[in-house]
C-alpha cells in the first residue's frame, strides 16, 4: 500500500466520523503542513491556527479529498489555502512572506566558491532575466514559494504569476541550451 492510499484509507475513516482515524491522519501530516503555512506566514501562532482550520475543512470535505489522486497535495493546498487567506486579512503580504533568517553558518550553495561550470552558466543566465522575473523564478524554485503566495507577494493573479514563471523559464531554458 502506498503512502497515498494509506492516507486515503484514513480520509475514509474521517469521512465516517472515526476520531481514530483523524488522529493518525493529523499525526501524519500536520508537520508538513505547519511547514507550509509557518514558510507563508513567518508567525507561529498565526501557522499554527491555520493548520487548525485546515483541519477543521479536512474533517468536513474527507470524503471528496479520499478521492483526490494526490491526498497529501491536496492536504498542501487547503493549509496554502488557509495560510495566504490569513496574509491577506493581516494586510501585510510583504512582511509576512519576508524570507526566514537563518544562521550566519549556513552554507548557500550559490554563494559557495566551488561552483560547478554548469551551475556558473545557469547562473549567467538567470542575470539575463529582469530583475522581476529573476525574483520570481528564485522565490518558486530556489525558496519554494506556491503559487499563490507569488501572487500575493508580486500582486498578480494566478494565472499571470504561472505565465510569467512559464515564460522566464522558456528563456532560461533557451539560454542553457546555448
Amino acid at each position: 500500500m502506498s503512502n497515498s492510499d494509506g492516507l486515503k484509507d484514513l480520509l475514509s475513516g474521517v469521512a465516517q466520523a472515526d476520531r481514530t482515524a483523524f488522529r493518525r491522519l493529523y499525526g501524519l501530516t500536520a508537520p508538513r503542513l505547519l511547514g507550509i503555512t509557518l514558510r507563508i506566514l513567518r508567525d507561529r501562532p498565526q501557522a499554527i491556527a491555520a493548520v487548525e482550520a485546515a483541519y477543521v475543512k479536512i474533517w468536513g470535505t474527507a470524503a471528496d479529498l479520499a478521492e483526490e489522486e494526490d491526498v497529501l497535495g491536496a492536504l498542501a493546498s487547503l493549509a496554502r489555502s488557509e495560510a495566504i487567506d490569513r496574509v491577506r486579512e493581516m494586510g501585510s503580504p510583504a512582511h509576512a512572506l519576508d524570507p526566514f533568517e537563518i544562521d550566519a553558518t549556513a552554507e548557500d550553495p550559490l554563494a559557495g566558491m566551488a561552483r560547478s561550470e554548469d551551475l556558473q552558466h545557469l547562473l549567467g543566465c538567470l542575470g539575463q532575466l529582469s530583475e522581476e522575473r529573476r525574483r520570481l523564478v528564485l522565490h518558486a524554485y530556489y525558496d519554494g514559494w506556491s503559487r499563490e503566495a507569488l501572487s500575493v507577494y508580486f500582486d498578480a493573479p494566478p494565472h499571470a504569476v504561472n505565465t510569467w514563471i512559464w515564460r522566464s523559464i522558456t528563456e532560461l531554458d533557451a539560454c542553457v541550451d546555448s
